[in-house]
Parts: structure tokens; sequence; C-alpha cells
């Protein structure tokens, strides 16, 4: 059984999820000034790489914190049920899987564009 999409979209950790969704639609700007402004792409490119980086650090984070207040509460319960168990660990690799697909779409936004050459 698989996890359904929206709810893989939906279901990450809300604070690491907007900035993430904010990354992408910054990326998608830069993106759309690259195709524009074709002299200056280098600096767009910079701009797209420096927000790859910022989506794997904020998806390691999110996967550090999520993985501290699992087992917070995980030393806080006695007997811990096996079904609610795997199911917190799979809601915990939402974010870092998002943040992981988010950095990917943008490494594709970053490749260079070929300029056309007039004679």
């Amino acid at each position: 059984m698989r996890m359904p999409f929206l709810d893989f979209l939906t279901n990450g950790d809300l604070k690491f999820v907007i900035i993430l969704y904010a990354l992408l639609i910054k990326a998608i700007f830069y993106f759309i000034k690259k195709i524009k402004n074709r002299v200056h792409a280098q600096n767009y490119n910079v701009k797209l790489k420096n927000i790859i980086n910022w989506c794997l650090l904020i998806s390691v984070f999110s996967l550090l914190l999520g993985f501290l207040h699992s087992f917070y509460f995980l030393s806080e319960v006695i007997n811990v049920n096996p079904k609610i168990l795997y199911q917190g660990l799979s809601n915990l690799m939402i974010t870092p899987t998002l943040g992981v697909a988010i950095s990917l779409i943008v490494k594709l936004l970053s490749i260079n564009i070929p300029q056309n050459k007039i004679k």
C-alpha cells in the first residue's frame, strides 16, 4: 500500500513545508528571470544553486528535529504499538523527502540554457 500523493504533499512538518514551497516558488521566479535575461543567466544559476543548498539543509534539519521529537516521546511511553511507531517514523520522513524532491526540481531549473547566436 502506498501513501496517497496529496497526503505526501500536505502531511509534513508545516513550518518546513512552507519554507520549502516558498523556496520552490522563488526558484521558479529566478528561472523565469533567467529565461528572459540570458545575459545574466550565470547570476541566476548561482542563486538557484544556493536555493538547492538551502533545501537540502532544511531537509536534514527537519529530519534531525523529527528524530529528536520522536525519540523523546518514545522514551515517555512504556508500551509502544508497532503500528503507531512505524506510522510516526513514516511521517517523520515526509519533509526531508519533499525537500530532496524540490532540490532536484530546482537543480533541473539551474541547467544552463544555450544562447541563440545571431549571424
